[in-house]
């Protein structure tokens, strides 16, 4: 007994020397962080006649994007549960009607059927 006692430690002694010797190991305590889910909103803007076209304004800022007719344009990082306002700037500078949508995650749609 006494015998089977002395070489059970004798090997967790050496598993725990090998343990802390080896380099190949690694601790790692780390617990992973709670996550909120992040609600996105995503503006998609079409021009269903010939006459709205022109650079699409969210919110009185200008996008960047122009928007042909008959086509869609998508905007994105739109402001989530919100009431937003979109209208288009032609490149004359005249501004056509506006459009408001409230928003909610995903994909919120604008179309436009008259300037």
């Amino acid at each position: 007994m006494r015998m089977r006692m002395r070489l059970i430690l004798l090997v967790l002694a050496i598993a725990l020397m090998f343990l802390l010797t080896s380099c190949t190991i690694t601790w790692n305590f780390t617990m992973p962080l709670p996550t909120t889910p992040v609600e996105e909103s995503v503006l998609l803007v079409g021009s269903e006649t010939y006459s709205a076209w022109g650079y699409i304004y969210v919110n009185g800022n200008n996008t960047g994007k122009f928007l042909n007719t008959f086509q869609s344009r998508t905007i994105y990082d739109v402001p989530c549960y919100q009431n937003v306002s979109v209208y288009l700037v032609d490149t004359s500078g005249y501004q056509s009607h506006t459009e408001y949508v409230y928003t909610k995650p995903g994909v919120n749609y604008v179309y436009f059927y008259w300037w």
